[in-house]
Protein backbone atom coordinates (compact mmCIF):
# COMPACT_ATOMS: atom_id res chain seq x y z
CA UNK A 1 0.00 0.00 0.00
CA UNK A 2 2.70 2.37 1.15
CA UNK A 3 4.79 1.76 -2.59
CA UNK A 4 1.63 2.05 -3.99
CA UNK A 5 1.06 5.81 -2.46
CA UNK A 6 5.05 6.72 -3.52
CA UNK A 7 4.42 5.73 -6.90
CA UNK A 8 1.75 7.48 -7.12
CA UNK A 9 4.04 10.67 -5.31
CA UNK A 10 6.41 9.86 -7.82
CA UNK A 11 4.04 9.91 -10.73
CA UNK A 12 2.52 13.80 -9.86
CA UNK A 13 5.59 15.16 -9.49
CA UNK A 14 7.04 13.65 -12.52
CA UNK A 15 4.36 14.64 -14.76
CA UNK A 16 4.75 18.84 -12.23
CA UNK A 17 8.23 18.48 -14.17
CA UNK A 18 7.58 17.65 -17.53
CA UNK A 19 4.70 20.05 -17.86
CA UNK A 20 7.18 22.75 -17.36
CA UNK A 21 9.58 21.77 -20.38
CA UNK A 22 12.17 24.88 -20.36
CA UNK A 23 12.40 23.96 -16.61
CA UNK A 24 13.52 20.81 -16.72
CA UNK A 25 15.71 21.09 -19.80
CA UNK A 26 17.65 24.13 -18.11
CA UNK A 27 17.98 21.70 -14.95
CA UNK A 28 20.16 19.03 -17.24
CA UNK A 29 21.80 21.83 -19.04
CA UNK A 30 22.85 23.37 -15.75
CA UNK A 31 25.26 20.37 -15.30
CA UNK A 32 27.48 21.58 -18.56
CA UNK A 33 28.63 24.79 -17.03
CA UNK A 34 29.27 23.16 -13.76
CA UNK A 35 31.69 20.51 -15.42
CA UNK A 36 33.34 22.28 -17.34
CA UNK A 37 34.62 25.27 -14.94
CA UNK A 38 35.78 22.03 -12.99
CA UNK A 39 37.38 20.67 -15.93
CA UNK A 40 39.16 23.35 -16.70
CA UNK A 41 40.29 24.51 -12.77
CA UNK A 42 41.65 20.86 -12.93
CA UNK A 43 44.11 21.32 -15.69
CA UNK A 44 45.67 24.67 -13.33
CA UNK A 45 47.11 21.19 -11.39
CA UNK A 46 47.18 18.47 -13.89
CA UNK A 47 48.67 14.97 -12.36
CA UNK A 48 49.90 14.86 -9.24
CA UNK A 49 52.48 12.24 -8.82
CA UNK A 50 52.68 12.85 -4.61
CA UNK A 51 50.52 15.04 -2.31
CA UNK A 52 47.06 14.76 -1.22
CA UNK A 53 45.73 13.89 -4.53
CA UNK A 54 48.25 10.84 -4.88
CA UNK A 55 45.68 8.44 -3.09
CA UNK A 56 43.10 8.92 -5.60
CA UNK A 57 45.24 8.29 -8.35
CA UNK A 58 46.97 12.18 -9.01
CA UNK A 59 44.17 13.76 -10.73
CA UNK A 60 42.21 16.59 -9.70
CA UNK A 61 39.09 16.29 -12.49
CA UNK A 62 37.67 12.97 -11.22
CA UNK A 63 38.31 13.66 -7.96
CA UNK A 64 36.07 16.45 -7.61
CA UNK A 65 33.68 15.34 -10.18
CA UNK A 66 32.79 12.60 -7.98
CA UNK A 67 32.42 14.93 -5.34
CA UNK A 68 29.94 17.38 -6.93
CA UNK A 69 28.09 14.99 -8.16
CA UNK A 70 27.78 13.47 -4.60
CA UNK A 71 26.87 17.05 -2.88
CA UNK A 72 24.25 17.15 -5.52
CA UNK A 73 22.48 13.76 -3.70
CA UNK A 74 23.41 15.71 -0.35
CA UNK A 75 21.70 18.36 -1.46
CA UNK A 76 18.71 16.56 -2.83
CA UNK A 77 18.24 14.48 0.13
CA UNK A 78 18.80 17.99 2.58
CA UNK A 79 15.96 19.75 0.89
CA UNK A 80 13.67 18.22 -0.67
CA UNK A 81 11.84 16.72 2.88
CA UNK A 82 11.98 20.14 4.13
CA UNK A 83 11.00 21.77 0.55
CA UNK A 84 8.17 19.46 0.03
CA UNK A 85 6.50 20.69 3.64
CA UNK A 86 6.97 24.24 3.07
CA UNK A 87 5.50 24.07 -0.55
CA UNK A 88 2.80 22.08 0.43
CA UNK A 89 2.27 24.75 3.73
CA UNK A 90 2.32 28.07 1.07
CA UNK A 91 -0.05 26.27 -1.48
CA UNK A 92 -2.42 25.13 1.16
CA UNK A 93 -2.51 21.68 0.90
CA UNK A 94 -0.40 20.07 3.71
CA UNK A 95 -3.28 20.08 6.28
CA UNK A 96 -5.83 18.30 3.56
CA UNK A 97 -2.82 15.75 2.93
CA UNK A 98 -2.92 14.58 6.73
CA UNK A 99 -6.74 14.32 6.52
CA UNK A 100 -6.49 11.31 3.80
CA UNK A 101 -6.02 7.95 4.36
CA UNK A 102 -2.17 8.69 2.69
CA UNK A 103 0.64 7.59 5.90
CA UNK A 104 2.66 10.50 7.09
CA UNK A 105 5.97 7.86 6.12
CA UNK A 106 4.36 7.63 2.61
CA UNK A 107 3.43 11.68 2.47
CA UNK A 108 7.66 12.00 3.59
CA UNK A 109 9.07 9.56 1.47
CA UNK A 110 7.06 10.26 -1.54
CA UNK A 111 7.39 13.93 -1.82
CA UNK A 112 10.97 13.57 -2.06
CA UNK A 113 11.36 10.31 -4.86
CA UNK A 114 10.92 12.58 -7.49
CA UNK A 115 14.03 14.51 -6.71
CA UNK A 116 16.21 11.36 -6.11
CA UNK A 117 15.17 9.93 -9.54
CA UNK A 118 15.95 12.99 -11.22
CA UNK A 119 19.06 13.58 -9.27
CA UNK A 120 20.36 9.89 -9.81
CA UNK A 121 19.90 10.85 -14.07
CA UNK A 122 21.85 14.09 -13.15
CA UNK A 123 25.14 11.92 -11.75
CA UNK A 124 24.94 9.93 -14.74
CA UNK A 125 25.06 12.93 -16.83
CA UNK A 126 27.82 14.16 -14.68
CA UNK A 127 29.59 10.55 -15.03
CA UNK A 128 29.05 10.52 -19.14
CA UNK A 129 30.22 14.17 -19.55
CA UNK A 130 33.55 13.54 -17.66
CA UNK A 131 34.01 10.91 -19.91
CA UNK A 132 33.48 12.99 -23.21
CA UNK A 133 35.64 15.48 -21.15
CA UNK A 134 38.15 13.31 -20.01
CA UNK A 135 38.13 10.14 -21.37
CA UNK A 136 37.53 9.16 -17.61
CA UNK A 137 36.69 5.28 -17.46
CA UNK A 138 34.93 4.40 -14.37
CA UNK A 139 36.02 0.40 -12.74
CA UNK A 140 32.89 -1.48 -13.71
CA UNK A 141 33.77 -4.18 -11.53
CA UNK A 142 32.54 -1.94 -7.89
CA UNK A 143 29.14 -0.28 -9.92
CA UNK A 144 27.07 -3.26 -7.80
CA UNK A 145 29.20 -1.81 -4.89
CA UNK A 146 28.85 1.69 -5.66
CA UNK A 147 24.93 1.42 -5.73
CA UNK A 148 25.00 0.04 -2.34
CA UNK A 149 27.55 2.97 -1.12
CA UNK A 150 24.69 5.62 -2.92
CA UNK A 151 21.75 3.48 -1.44
CA UNK A 152 23.32 3.74 1.94
CA UNK A 153 24.59 7.30 2.05
CA UNK A 154 20.31 8.70 1.02
CA UNK A 155 19.43 6.80 3.94
CA UNK A 156 22.31 8.45 5.89
CA UNK A 157 21.51 12.28 4.26
CA UNK A 158 17.88 11.83 4.40
CA UNK A 159 18.01 11.66 8.09
CA UNK A 160 19.32 15.14 8.34
CA UNK A 161 16.83 15.91 5.59
CA UNK A 162 14.06 14.69 8.04
CA UNK A 163 15.31 16.87 10.88
CA UNK A 164 15.11 19.82 8.60
CA UNK A 165 11.52 19.28 7.83
CA UNK A 166 10.85 18.42 11.51
CA UNK A 167 12.20 22.28 11.78
CA UNK A 168 10.08 23.70 9.28
CA UNK A 169 6.72 21.49 10.48
CA UNK A 170 6.99 23.49 13.90
CA UNK A 171 8.61 26.40 12.91
CA UNK A 172 8.14 27.39 9.19
CA UNK A 173 11.24 29.57 8.10
CA UNK A 174 14.84 30.48 9.28
CA UNK A 175 15.84 26.58 9.12
CA UNK A 176 18.98 26.66 10.63
CA UNK A 177 19.64 22.69 10.89
CA UNK A 178 19.61 22.92 6.82
CA UNK A 179 22.36 25.89 6.63
CA UNK A 180 24.77 23.91 9.62
CA UNK A 181 24.71 20.19 8.14
CA UNK A 182 25.06 21.63 4.42
CA UNK A 183 28.16 23.96 5.52
CA UNK A 184 29.60 21.15 7.55
CA UNK A 185 29.19 18.81 4.88
CA UNK A 186 30.85 21.22 1.93
CA UNK A 187 33.55 22.44 3.67
CA UNK A 188 34.53 19.31 5.71
CA UNK A 189 33.62 16.32 3.84
CA UNK A 190 36.22 15.99 0.86
CA UNK A 191 33.72 17.73 -1.81
CA UNK A 192 36.39 19.65 -3.24
CA UNK A 193 39.62 18.54 -1.75
CA UNK A 194 40.83 16.20 0.17
CA UNK A 195 40.45 15.67 3.47
CA UNK A 196 44.24 14.68 3.98
CA UNK A 197 45.01 18.70 3.75
CA UNK A 198 43.03 19.10 7.31
CA UNK A 199 44.92 18.78 10.40
CA UNK A 200 44.54 16.07 12.71
CA UNK A 201 41.59 17.48 14.84
CA UNK A 202 39.81 18.67 12.00
CA UNK A 203 40.07 14.99 10.19
CA UNK A 204 38.98 13.22 13.13
CA UNK A 205 35.59 15.96 13.28
CA UNK A 206 35.32 14.90 9.32
CA UNK A 207 34.80 11.09 10.14
CA UNK A 208 32.33 11.92 11.84
CA UNK A 209 30.26 13.24 8.62
CA UNK A 210 28.62 10.92 5.92
CA UNK A 211 29.77 12.73 3.12
CA UNK A 212 33.13 11.99 3.90
CA UNK A 213 32.71 8.22 3.80
CA UNK A 214 30.27 8.38 0.74
CA UNK A 215 33.25 10.03 -1.19
CA UNK A 216 35.94 7.95 0.11
CA UNK A 217 33.88 4.94 -0.67
CA UNK A 218 32.80 6.14 -4.11
CA UNK A 219 36.72 7.11 -5.43
CA UNK A 220 37.96 4.27 -4.37
CA UNK A 221 35.42 1.95 -5.91
CA UNK A 222 34.54 4.17 -9.59
CA UNK A 223 38.50 5.17 -10.24
CA UNK A 224 39.41 1.50 -9.27
CA UNK A 225 41.68 1.47 -6.02
CA UNK A 226 40.62 -0.46 -4.43
CA UNK A 227 37.46 -2.95 -3.65
CA UNK A 228 34.49 -3.46 -1.60
CA UNK A 229 37.26 -4.69 1.44
CA UNK A 230 38.75 -1.61 0.91
CA UNK A 231 35.76 0.70 1.70
CA UNK A 232 33.79 -1.63 4.20
CA UNK A 233 34.41 0.58 7.20
CA UNK A 234 33.33 3.71 5.01
CA UNK A 235 29.94 1.16 4.50
CA UNK A 236 29.58 0.48 7.70
CA UNK A 237 30.26 3.72 8.68
CA UNK A 238 27.24 4.63 6.79
CA UNK A 239 25.10 1.94 7.77
CA UNK A 240 24.97 3.20 11.35
CA UNK A 241 24.04 6.40 10.21
CA UNK A 242 20.92 5.16 8.59
CA UNK A 243 19.96 2.44 11.03
CA UNK A 244 20.20 5.34 13.91
CA UNK A 245 19.46 8.19 12.22
CA UNK A 246 16.48 7.55 10.47
CA UNK A 247 14.31 6.60 12.91
CA UNK A 248 15.73 8.99 14.96
CA UNK A 249 14.50 11.69 12.80
CA UNK A 250 11.11 9.99 11.73
CA UNK A 251 10.29 9.98 15.29
CA UNK A 252 11.10 14.18 15.76
CA UNK A 253 9.46 14.04 12.65
CA UNK A 254 5.98 13.09 14.29
CA UNK A 255 6.30 14.71 17.23
CA UNK A 256 6.52 18.12 15.82
CA UNK A 257 3.48 17.24 13.18
CA UNK A 258 1.69 16.07 16.60
CA UNK A 259 2.91 19.39 18.20
CA UNK A 260 1.53 21.33 15.11
CA UNK A 261 -1.95 19.27 15.12
CA UNK A 262 -2.31 20.45 18.44
CA UNK A 263 -1.61 24.01 18.22
CA UNK A 264 -3.57 23.91 14.72
CA UNK A 265 -0.71 25.29 12.86
CA UNK A 266 -0.56 22.84 9.88
CA UNK A 267 -1.30 25.04 7.60
CA UNK A 268 0.27 27.84 8.90
CA UNK A 269 2.99 29.50 6.96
Amino acid sequence: MMMRMMGAFLLRDLRIAISYNLSFILQLLNIFPMVLLFFFLSRLFGDVASGPLKPYGGAYFPFVLIGIAVQNYFSTALNSFAGSIRESQVSGTLEAVFCTPVSTAAFLFGSALYAFVFNTLRIVIYFMVGYLLAGMVFDLRNVPWAILTIILSIAAFSSMGILAASFIMLFKKGDPLNWFFSVISWLLGGVYYPVALFPEWLRTVANYIPMTHTLEALRVLLLGLGGVGDVAGHLAALAVWGLIGLPVSYGCFLFALKRAKSAGTIGHY
